[in-house]
């Protein structure tokens, strides 16, 4: 479904990401790990055509060639982002929040079980009591949920979470966790979550890559990591 092939990643002069090779199948739940400025965010910023930075080398979806598209053209084509930084709208309400994720019906997958308002509304329960609410009256764990779903409600068929959990209280994180489990049984959508490290998500993934200095120097199954706590302190810094 997705390829980065041999990608270096600039910003501006400095190079941040080097020669990085990553193939995602259909259906594959990947988690992307490593420490703060080891690369995690910037090869998404590059998957979905934000500048900064620059890329050199190919991304591929679905067989195309995404390298330069614009991001509203990577965003139609199926890839959704759920940035780590949220970006709401924070004067409109959270019902309007999500009918902005809604992609125009000649970008909808056909044949597919489809994400709507309703199934916002049945995986995260809070944002229906607030639908009416503007964001900006939104929790952080909340705020969360909302960029999740509205993110879904676009149905892409590639899911990328950048630090989903990232300064949310241990008991919210873990539901926000859940309710992404959730999604991903109920809708089958092939997803990357970018995390430094998550010992209750590693038992889920299919695959878990590790990267270091803007360099992939780990790849491959998740009960590598989950059984080996010195390999585990050697690449993340955990035991």
């Amino acid at each position: 479904m997705l390829q980065v092939k041999d990608a270096d990643i600039f910003y501006g002069q400095a190079q941040v990401v080097f020669k990085l090779n990553m193939n995602v199948r259909e259906g594959e739940f990947i988690g992307l790990f490593g420490r703060n400025g080891s690369g995690k965010s910037s090869t998404f910023r590059a998957i979905m055509g934000l500048t900064p930075p620059r890329v050199q080398g190919k991304i591929e979806f679905k067989g195309r060639d995404i390298t330069g598209l614009a991001p509203h053209v990577i965003a139609n084509l199926g890839i959704g982002w759920v940035p780590e930084d949220r970006k709401i709208f924070p004067n409109l309400t959270i019902r309007r929040n999500l009918q902005l994720g809604e992609k125009a019906r000649r970008y909808t997958p056909r044949n597919t079980k489809l994400f709507g308002m309703e199934d916002a509304y049945r995986f995260f329960p809070k944002l229906y009591e607030m639908r009416d609410k503007l964001g900006s009256q939104m929790s952080g764990g909340e705020q969360q949920m909302l960029t999740i779903a509205r993110t879904m409600m676009g149905n892409p068929s590639l899911l990328l979470l950048d630090e989903p959990t990232e300064g949310l209280a241990p008991n919210i994180a873990r539901d926000v966790l859940n309710m992404i489990l959730d999604i991903r049984k109920n809708f089958n959508v092939t997803t990357i979550v970018v995390e430094q490290f998550s010992e209750h998500l590693l038992k889920y993934l299919d695959r878990c890559c590790v990267m270091e200095m803007g360099e992939c120097i780990f790849d491959d199954r998740p009960s590598v990591l989950q059984s080996d706590d010195a390999l585990k302190l050697k690449l993340l810094g955990v035991g």
